[in-house]
């Protein structure tokens, strides 16, 4: 089998290392972001949530074995057991709910993320759609791992520690490292253009990068 992850991965390391050099990723990990960027961050990654589910839904449509289903499935159990509850822990303490926070729009910038998932994911390959959706997984995994390893107390006296727990530890690892799997069981499987995965892998990267920079620099915004 050839492991072609191992090197659309190598080719989005850059811009996960921009990414943890992001003032957003460093003041989350030393506590020193303001609550309101917090809020933007939680409030517009709920609303990518929501969609990031749909795009599991249309992968599912695509799937020719119970194996390739149970994948999609566990992940959508992942984030509504993990993400999703802790974010709708700190969404009803800051006052808001589920319904404002789903009806509301999001930035411009985090929709741009959300419509090409949603492209590749309901139009494209299953192959070509999973590559879509992986970056965000495999670079959280990669930022806070690295992260934490690094900086061992950083969960120490940090108010957002919570939030930060759900992306490190070997569960993270663990997670991250059967979904590369299974993209590159899905790379081998499938006929497949390398460079286009590559390019689309890439392209959600960069996606990622401009969540964390929206995250540190835009205003929280609800329709009225």
């Amino acid at each position: 089998m050839i492991n072609y992850m191992d090197k659309i991965i190598e080719d989005s390391i850059p811009i996960w290392e921009e990414c943890i050099n992001s003032r957003f990723v460093q003041g989350f990990i030393k506590g020193t972001v303001s609550d309101e960027q917090m809020t933007k961050y939680i409030v517009e990654d709920t609303r990518y949530l929501l969609n990031y589910a749909k795009c599991y839904a249309f992968l599912i449509t695509k799937c020719n074995t119970l194996e390739e289903i149970r994948m999609f499935y566990d992940i959508l159990s992942f984030v509504k057991e993990g993400e999703t509850s802790v974010r709708r822990e700190y969404i009803k303490k800051h006052g808001l709910t589920d319904d404002i926070v789903e009806t509301t729009l999001p930035d411009i910038e985090n929709q741009i993320y959300i419509d090409s998932m949603m492209n590749w994911c309901s139009t494209g390959s299953i192959v070509e759609g999973t590559m879509s959706i992986l970056p965000c997984m495999l670079s959280y995994g990669y930022i806070f791992n690295k992260l934490y390893k690094e900086n061992p107390n950083m969960l120490e006296n940090n108010p957002y520690r919570e939030i930060l727990e759900g992306y490190i530890g070997e569960g993270m690892e663990d997670w991250c490292k059967e979904w590369a799997n299974f993209g590159n069981e899905l790379m081998n499987k499938y006929p497949s253009n390398f460079e286009k995965c590559k390019s689309i892998f890439r392209f959600s990267s960069l996606r990622e990068k401009a969540f964390w920079e929206m995250s540190f620099d835009n205003k929280l915004e609800f329709i009225k």
